[in-house]
């Protein structure tokens, strides 16, 4: 039986796993595959046990990067990329993914653990122009 077997739901034979869920699987071994552009991971990261980060469209160069033989928990900001993650990592043989329902974003509101980086947060008078306090630009 796999970490993620009877946890959350099953939609069009992918795993979504709510936030509190998702955290209990982190805690028994899974690894969070954070698919967030370096930008945001930056501002916000989650406080789990072990991450790797691969932003999204670079995910298909950089299978070999992931473990095939751990349960992965895909996340991003909203769970717009995840879906289509989770499709090319079964496609390629990985057996065990789910999908964090919300990404980041439920998963902040709803309190669970993250690291935020007062530097990288956004600011500015309007938001056109919002930029990192970091030299970035």
């Amino acid at each position: 039986m796999g970490i993620f077997d009877g946890k959350g739901m099953v939609i069009q034979g992918l795993r979504f796993l709510a936030p509190k869920d998702a955290l209990a699987a982190l805690k028994e071994g899974a690894v969070l595959v954070d698919l967030r552009l370096d930008e945001l991971a930056e501002m916000k990261a989650f406080k789990v046990p072990e991450t790797i980060r691969i932003p999204h469209e670079e995910l298909p160069g950089l299978l070999a990067e992931l473990p095939a033989d751990r349960p992965l928990l895909l996340a991003d900001s909203t769970g717009v990329y995840t879906k289509e993650a989770a499709r090319l990592l079964l496609d390629h043989g990985f057996a065990q993914v789910a999908c964090l329902n919300g990404g980041m974003l439920l998963w902040d509101q709803e309190g669970f653990p993250v690291v935020t980086d007062a530097a990288a947060l956004l600011h500015g008078e309007c938001p056109c122009v919002l930029r990192p306090r970091k030299g970035r630009r």
